[in-house]
């Protein structure tokens, strides 16, 4: 089941689940009454209780309460409407959320196809076939990460996207805390522990680009467990209250607006120094797989085509692909 946000009048079914959801995300756990919600919808309250059944079947913590409905107190719900009225461009929506889906990449890719316009993000609670690099699979239990993608059309030649997952994996450190570290090309850590990856996809000709799907996903209350990671799983919560998924993708589309203007009009100079300012490889030993075997050698920062640069026997190889599998310290 899925739920597509609608922000105009609550004439539709969706829009009057929708606002419903947004009164109760709104209360903060407070008490919202049947007949006020009822008022302002134009419907009768036995037409509400049928909404805030149809939102407990997606996974929505409603609790009946004296007078009304009231969330759970520790849900950590994502309520489009609340969020879309704070984006700014050039990332300000249109904002799709969804209950579950198969990946929001595809179903950004999906629209870029159809000619959506750059700046539509998709968010779910649950992905059954969310991506990673690689062809990895990136897990989250609902309610406990933030998984996003946006739509970018940048009308940039190939050779200048390359910096692309960079830029994203900047935004999402930016958007994480100060202390994020982000582990070449799109891991981004915290105390060492894994707590968020970008993915980068992209469509285009040997001229331009015609679009770039941003994908994003952040463990904030809890980790999967994972036996096989190169880092440790973590969360934002593993050191202290996390901040509520909306907020974080206010933090996330704003950072990412930002970096993504400068980017275009200025090339990838002010991408690579954030890049740089928390590269998490940078002055230790790194055994990086690639398809030609494993390159061992000491890290040294990326170059401007965003390529990891290793030294190996005293001369620097630069890396365009290839994933990190192992670490160690400088020496």
């Amino acid at each position: 089941m899925s739920a597509r946000a609608s922000f105009g009048p609550a004439e539709g079914v969706g829009d009057r689940r929708e606002a419903v959801r947004a009164a109760l995300a709104a209360a903060g756990g407070g008490v919202v009454s049947g007949e006020t919600l009822a008022g302002e919808l134009g419907c009768s309250r036995a037409a509400v209780h049928r909404h805030v059944e149809a939102l407990r079947r997606e996974g929505l913590p409603v609790q009946g309460a004296s007078g009304g409905y009231a969330l759970d107190p520790a849900a950590d719900v994502i309520a489009p409407t609340l969020i879309q009225e704070r984006l700014v461009p050039p990332l300000a929506g249109p904002l799709e959320w969804h209950a579950s889906i198969g990946s929001t990449n595809e179903a950004v890719a999906a629209a870029a196809r159809a000619g959506a316009a750059e700046g539509l993000a998709v968010v779910a609670e649950r992905q059954s076939a969310g991506r990673g690099r690689r062809g990895r699979r990136w897990l989250a239990a609902p309610g406990q990460a933030l998984l996003t993608s946006v739509l970018l059309r940048p009308a940039v030649p190939p050779v200048d996207a390359a910096t692309l997952p960079l830029l994203m994996a900047v935004a999402a450190a930016e958007a994480v805390g100060p202390s994020a570290r982000i582990a070449w090309p799109n891991d981004i850590l915290l105390g060492g522990r894994k707590v968020a990856g970008v993915l980068i996809e992209t469509s285009g000709d040997h001229e331009r680009l015609a679009w770039a799907v941003a994908g994003v996903g952040i463990n904030v209350h809890a980790a999967p467990d994972l036996r096989d990671a190169r880092w440790p799983p973590g969360s934002l919560a593993d050191d202290g209250p996390a901040p509520g998924r909306g907020d974080l993708l206010v933090d996330l589309l704003g950072a990412l607006g930002r970096r993504y203007e400068v980017w275009r009009r200025d090339g990838p100079a002010d991408v690579l120094a954030a890049f740089g300012a928390r590269d998490a490889l940078l002055g230790g030993r790194v055994v990086l797989g690639t398809d030609e075997g494993e390159v061992a050698g000491l890290a040294c920062g990326v170059d401007d085509l965003g390529r990891l640069l290793v030294e190996v026997g005293g001369v620097r190889q630069a890396l365009a692909a290839g994933e990190v599998v192992g670490v160690g310290p400088a020496g």
